[in-house]
């Protein structure tokens, strides 16, 4: 009984165990079944994303593998059937996984074993690329097959096909068919010869060994194998391939991936990553197509102007500097430079590198001080002057060089024309300080600005890029417009996802861009601080040069009515310049614009309404008297003054020759002279009388005797 009690327990435990393993292969089989059923995720593939210039060009190519999608009806069937051939002739007649190749396969690698032989099928290779990792284990095989036969379940044949052929890799960094006949052949696919297209399908077998840029002789024997493996399917007639090899291979030489404008490439990488909210990183995956803002013509001139200007000053890359351009009505980028090398270095000074841009600055005081109800004829005196800064400390501003006072009232227009100093913070003071930040925030200083006397000089850092999108409302008749370099991005297939929507804002009355303008109009004229910029880009321009303590910085902001730029100059390691913004910065600026400008018509910036032009004195602002040195100034309507400047008013008079004073009715010698008013006589001639005796009538004079006996007395 205790045997067959044991029989019994024994039979028993197998019987549970047969159940349990039988619910686990169940189990197991129905998984496997629901997962085969679960459609599969799309396949990675990255595609590369391309950043055009204005003009449509391509100036860079972003991607971490170099691929461009085709569909398989831009594929030639020619081109399949080859892949076909090689890789799985039998591709649509099995499910996923060959038998027939997997029994070859087993049998060379055992018995022939002249090079191991694979036995993946096409979907496989699919399956293995796109989802799995490079691995070469049991498990990752089976997960293989698993995979190719889920793909296969929920692709049709002519899709896995695309996705081979547009995921392979054919060497010199080309992934992908289309992306392939371009990097070997230069030309699309719908350009090559059969010859050309049989020695694609059999690049990827080896591309370093088989590339003919690399070997030419094993190329052609791979060619060879391709088209008599054809024959051998029966896709070609031993005529056929007779004939294709008699078709010349036309390799023009690889072709190099466009990279142009580094510096603007890196910007509008970054502000493509803002407006999409995704990684630089992501970007480079998406297939997007990126058109820019950028002109390649004016990015050319500033990479020439930028380095012919520099060359001569550099010792090891420094100095260093930046140049951007841009169109003042919308604020897009024409162009970009960093620096002189993107190479050796690839900081980006034109929106990364902050420094002083000492004159550069002033505008923003001027444009307060004309809100604030100053005129250009408005007059500040440029003599030495204090400021208290605290009970024991006083701030005196100066002028550079030998005479650091013009020791006279200057207008507005000269003091901002020459560059004064004294008068820019002795405007600044009398406004309050606040109101010039106030104003250089409006117009697109983003950069902190400190509250004290010196702002007025530029003492503040600021990158060029932000003290260009100040400039732009100048030229722009007050309305601003942000500066950007993206104007549309689409996706992978083509379709429009984001465009920018340029809407100018109207930050700054018209009119006191265009009395500013005009200053800076005679910044660049004789007398100017930029004298020489007129002379070379001979076409109505306005600008303002900078330069920081000790010549660390040089600066050139100015702009025409169609285009606007921004030039700096200067040390990495802050070390000094040889001159200041005059004389590098400007003419550099100059030769750019000339250049970039050559062929646009010469324009004038308007006259907006509500703007007069009177006569005035230079040396007191009023209205000017005939014999005062005047020009003409511009005055926004009723701001104009209406008193005549009474210093250099003339008057015509009758004086007594003898005293030069009003003559009385004895004076017999009299002249007429011109007095500058204020400054002739007004007292009556006391000296002349009338006369004591018959000879002082006749002669006009004492008798002698008389004369000499008084002079004894």
């Amino acid at each position: 009984m205790i045997k067959l009690n044991g029989n019994e327990d024994w039979s028993g435990w197998r019987q549970r165990w047969r159940v349990l393993l039988q619910k686990v292969f169940l189990a197991v089989t129905i998984t496997l079944l629901v997962i085969l059923c679960l459609p599969l995720a799309p396949p990675e593939q990255p595609v590369t994303s391309r950043v055009l210039s204005a003009e449509g060009e391509i100036i860079g190519l972003l991607y971490r593998e170099n691929r461009e999608l085709a569909s398989l009806s831009e594929i030639p069937i020619f081109l399949q059937q080859a892949f076909l051939a090689v890789e799985d002739h039998r591709f649509y007649q099995h499910n996923g996984f060959s038998p027939v190749s997997f029994g070859r396969a087993v049998y060379h690698n055992l018995f022939v074993r002249e090079g191991l032989q694979g036995f993946s099928t096409i979907t496989q290779q699919v399956a293995k690329n796109c989802y799995l990792s490079a691995e070469r284990t049991l498990i990752r095989k089976f997960k293989e097959l698993f995979l190719a036969l889920r793909l296969e379940l929920h692709y049709t044949k002519e899709e896995i096909l695309e996705l081979y052929l547009n995921q392979i890799y054919f060497g010199h960094g080309a992934f992908g068919v289309k992306t392939a006949a371009l990097t070997y052949f230069g030309r699309p696919l719908s350009a090559l010869n059969r010859a050309e297209l049989a020695l694609l399908a059999g690049l990827p077998k080896g591309p370093g060994h088989y590339s003919p840029y690399l070997n030419r002789e094993a190329a052609t024997a791979r060619l060879q194998t391709v088209l008599a493996r054809m024959v051998k399917v029966g896709i070609l007639s031993a005529a056929e391939r007779e004939e294709i090899l008699r078709e010349p291979l036309r390799l023009p030489g690889l072709k190099k991936t466009p990279r142009q404008a580094l510096y603007f490439l890196d910007y509008a990488l970054e502000e493509a990553s803002r407006i999409l909210n995704i990684s630089k990183e992501q970007i480079q995956n998406l297939g997007l197509t990126i058109e820019t803002t950028l002109s390649l013509p004016t990015q050319k001139a500033a990479e020439e102007a930028l380095h012919n200007h520099l060359a001569p000053l550099q010792r090891d890359l420094q100095p260093q500097g930046a140049l951007i351009a841009a169109d003042p009505t919308s604020g897009a980028v024409k162009a970009l430079v960093g620096g002189t090398d993107y190479y050796k270095t690839p900081f980006n000074r034109s929106t990364n590198a902050f420094r002083q841009p000492g004159s550069a600055f002033k505008p923003f005081v001027y444009l307060a001080a004309l809100e604030a109800g100053y005129t250009l004829a408005s007059t500040i005196p440029c003599r030495a002057v204090s400021f208290p800064t605290s009970e024991t400390e006083s701030y005196e501003p100066r002028d550079y060089g030998s005479h650091p006072y013009h020791n006279r009232d200057l207008t507005l227009r000269e003091a901002l024309a020459t560059s004064c100093n004294i008068v820019a913070v002795t405007l600044h003071q009398r406004l309050g300080i606040k109101p010039a930040i106030n104003m250089a925030r409006r117009l697109g200083i983003a950069s902190a600005l400190p509250q004290n006397l010196s702002l007025a000089l530029g003492t503040a850092e600021v990158a060029p890029f932000e003290l260009l999108q100040a400039y732009l409302p100048l030229a722009n008749r007050g309305k601003s417009a942000p500066l950007h370099t993206v104007q549309r991005i689409y996706n992978a297939e083509g379709k429009m996802i984001w465009e920018r929507k340029t809407r100018p804002r109207q930050i700054l009355d018209e009119r006191l861009a265009f009395l500013i303008t005009s200053v800076l109009e005679d910044a660049i004229g004789p007398g100017g601080t930029a004298a020489g910029v007129r002379a070379t880009l001979q076409r109505p321009a306005a600008g303002k040069t900078g330069t920081s303590q000790g010549n660390r910085d040089a600066w050139f902001v100015g702009f025409t009515p169609d285009l606007a730029a921004v030039v700096y100059l200067g040390d990495d390691q802050n070390k000094p310049l040889p001159a200041g913004g005059g004389s590098l910065a400007a003419p550099l600026w100059a030769a750019f614009m000339k250049k970039a400008l050559n062929d646009a018509p010469v324009r004038n910036f308007p006259v907006p309404e509500g703007i007069v032009t009177r006569r005035i004195c230079r040396e007191t602002g009023l209205l000017a008297a005939p014999d005062c040195p005047s020009y003409n100034e511009y005055f926004l309507y009723g701001t104009a003054p209406v008193m005549y400047c009474a210093r250099h008013r003339k008057i015509r008079l009758q004086v007594c020759q003898r005293t030069g004073l009003l003559p009385n009715a004895h004076c017999q010698q009299v002249e007429e002279k011109d007095f500058v008013w204020g400054a002739h006589p007004t007292a009556t001639c006391e000296v002349c009388r009338a006369p004591a005796n018959l000879w002082e009538f006749i002669f006009g004079q004492p008798f002698p005797f008389f004369k000499s006996g008084a002079q004894e007395e």
